[in-house]
């Protein structure tokens, strides 16, 4: 499994070489009119945590020291964007646009009208230091907001309904954690562009998405942090049983202002929103649970899908912390029990149809692999009137279980060993009214 997610990562989610090449012609295009002293790559790209395809670059233009008295940048920037205008030289061969936001110079990189690739070029005045002896500095808002919020809140500062807001930032600091973790464990970012890769799917299905590529990108470094030597599958797992937690309220504070966090968002996220990232953050880890060792597969485990739950007793492992890793197919016995005067006592095929008004006990076979504890789920049918889905310790919730409702119902084992299942059994039960 970790060899699987590994591959992936790295084959399919990692920046192209052509992409990286791609950056860095336009980031050395920049430097050479703003000069490399002044120009400092922020976001994903330079903590190595971007995905494919890129879309956009940021970058720091340093213009001083911070001074809380003059901090308007209005005038730089009007000389900044003349200054490309006049010197910059275009390294691709799409159509390049230039213009000046409220508070950052952006370009634009079209092909046929439609935008390829941006690049914003957000001022900052350095601040004091960090841990690690380098800069922090202050920045306009719009620095540490998605794109796509970026042009919001520039509409309402044009408008005059907003007013542009200073913080603290500390991109270098960002990058030297990332770096840190990654050299003590290369599955630190190959975890994060798993998650990654999930959640750009979602958004493609779903502008409205909410969840942001940062917080979860944090969500996996606090991961990591605690557990230095956690693998790619154990932190792509840990991550997505404690979504639900993790979007509930904020509760990760920004590394230059601790009494600000990254994930403040989440407090303004609607119950539809957070109804959407759970289920989402569900039909990810049920296919996780069935994944195959191929790339199909792990294509189909990072698109976007929803489980909504039919009733409120439906669990499954991972809401307990259990991973599925199964060494071990095993069999159940499903034994339909004998009703007087009209049916014997017999024991069901894989395929398992049975009427209704039979009682159906379920048994380990002989098979089973040794294990701290069997745990037994029943799941009806979805169109089901009692849809159930519960999970049990040593036997059904029911035993013997009632044949009751017509549908494609089934009843699953697992055998848990140290916290794992590491064997599983499933018993097909089609009831049909009237059928033997």
């Amino acid at each position: 499994m970790n060899a699987l997610l590994r591959r992936y990562a790295q084959e399919h989610l990692s920046p192209t070489e052509n992409e990286r090449q791609f950056v860095t012609r336009v980031y050395t295009s920049v430097r050479d009119v703003l000069g490399e002293a002044n120009c400092l790559q922020i976001g994903s790209y330079p903590r190595y945590t971007a995905i494919t395809p890129l879309h956009d670059l940021d970058v720091l233009y340093v213009l001083g020291a911070w001074d809380p008295i003059a901090h308007d940048p209005s005038e730089a920037l009007r000389q900044l964007e003349a200054r490309l205008r006049a010197e910059y030289v275009n390294p691709t061969d799409f159509e390049l646009q230039i213009a000046r936001q409220t508070h950052s110079v952006t370009l634009r990189f079209l092909e046929n009208g439609e935008e390829k690739f941006g690049v914003d070029i957000v001022p900052a005045y350095s601040s004091e230091m960090n841990e690690f002896g380098t800069d922090m500095y202050v920045v306009p808002e719009i620095a540490v907001r998605s794109h796509r919020e970026r042009r919001q809140i520039v509409e309402q500062v044009s408008r005059g309904e907003k007013a542009m807001t200073w913080i603290k930032s500390d991109p270098r600091g960002y990058i030297a954690v990332a770096s840190a973790i990654n050299q003590a464990n290369e599955d630190f970012r190959k975890a994060v562009k798993i998650a990654k890769g999930w959640r750009s799917a979602c958004k493609r299905a779903d502008p409205d998405f909410a969840l942001k590529s940062f917080h979860l990108e944090q969500a996996i470094t606090r991961s990591f942090v605690a557990n230095p030597d956690i693998d790619i599958f154990g932190a792509v797992f840990e991550f997505f049983r404690a979504l639900p937690d993790l979007v509930r309220y904020p509760q990760i504070p920004d590394r230059a202002d601790p009494e600000r966090n990254i994930d403040a968002y989440v407090a303004d996220l609607s119950h539809a929103d957070r109804t959407k990232i759970i289920r989402s953050r569900d039909a990810f880890l049920i296919k996780l649970e069935e994944l195959s060792n191929s790339d199909a597969a792990m294509e189909d485990l990072l698109s976007a899908g929803e489980r909504h739950r039919a009733s409120q007793t439906e669990a499954y492992l991972f809401d307990s912390g259990i991973p599925m890793l199964t060494e071990v197919e095993f069999s159940i016995t499903a034994t339909a029990l004998e009703r007087a005067g009209s049916f014997r006592r017999m024991i069901l095929d894989r395929i398992g149809r049975i009427g209704t008004d039979r009682k159906i006990e379920f048994r380990l076979g002989a098979d089973a692999p040794p294990a701290d504890v069997y745990k037994w789920k029943v799941k009806n049918d979805d169109a089901s009137p009692e849809p159930r889905g519960e999970i049990t310790d040593h036997r059904t919730h029911q035993d013997p279980e009632n044949t009751k409702y017509n549908g494609t119902h089934y009843v699953e084992c697992f055998a848990i060993r140290d916290g794992v299942c590491i064997g599983r059994s499933r018993q097909n039960v089609v009831l049909q009214w009237g059928q033997g």
